[in-house]
């Protein structure tokens, strides 16, 4: 879900973010009539960075660690909305080979659409995932299966400084979350989230708070599970609509 990962980090794009987040359902689901009361969440796609002052480094275990933590805050705080949520981790893909099968298909579906998705064009209901999701769903049981992705970047102090005078890479932890219909493929709703991390080495349990900031601010749009919590869908400026639409392309 490459297309699908933004890194932000910076006060500006973070209005934006929550500007979007305005607009991040289609009218269906903001009136509660295709909201789901059951969502599946797949494992996020992570990507964890620390960024030295001479090169950077990928790490892949922390990648796969702190993306199960976003999934876990992430039951919780929809779990605390009313939803029915079924964390479906890599032990169990790997013990099914039809589930196997069926995520490798949607996550490639889900690709394919999102590299077409522009926000403002999320309320015409254009965007489907197709059969793929569907089968997944049906297998899983659930209304619709959620589709995320969390990136995180580390920056020394010393980076940080370089930064300022020549660009590059800034720290920060973005987060995102879109959910699709189990019954017809079709795409309901797209949020954001933004941590801003401070440079500097961090421990395990300042990631872990990093990670549930980003979580926290992702799922907070998200209304009750409940059809009768209905949400206003705010039409966002212009400016703050193509600032994030560009970040997409």
């Amino acid at each position: 879900m490459k297309g699908f990962t933004i890194a932000i980090a910076s006060t500006a794009l973070l209005c934006s973010a929550q500007a979007l987040a305005q607009r991040g359902f289609t009218p269906e689901f903001a009136n509660g009539t295709t909201r789901p009361q059951s969502i599946a969440l797949l494992p996020v796609e992570a990507s964890v960075v620390r960024a030295k002052v001479v090169e950077t480094q990928g790490l892949i275990d922390e990648s796969v660690f702190f993306g199960e933590q976003f999934n876990a805050q992430v039951q919780e705080l929809m779990a605390a909305k009313g939803y029915e949520v079924k964390v479906v981790d890599a032990d169990r893909i790997n013990t099914d080979p039809q589930l196997q099968e069926y995520v490798v298909d949607a996550n490639r579906a889900f690709d394919e659409m999102m590299k077409q998705y522009r926000p403002k064009k999320l309320e015409r209901r254009i965007y489907n995932a197709g059969d793929s999701v569907r089968l997944l769903a049906n297998h899983l049981g659930v209304d619709a299966v959620a589709f995320s992705s969390l990136s995180m970047t580390i920056t020394p102090a010393g980076k940080t400084i370089v930064n300022a005078l020549i660009g590059g890479t800034s720290s920060g932890a973005s987060s995102s979350l879109a959910i699709v219909a189990g019954d017809t493929g079709d795409l309901e709703a797209v949020l954001f989230g933004i941590a801003l991390v401070t440079p500097g080495e961090k421990t395990d349990a300042e990631l872990n708070a990093y990670v549930a900031q980003a979580a926290q601010r992702t799922t907070n749009r998200m209304p009750a599970s409940d059809p009768s919590a209905r949400i206003d869908v705010a039409s966002s400026d212009e400016d703050v609509l193509d600032e994030v639409e560009s970040l997409l392309q």
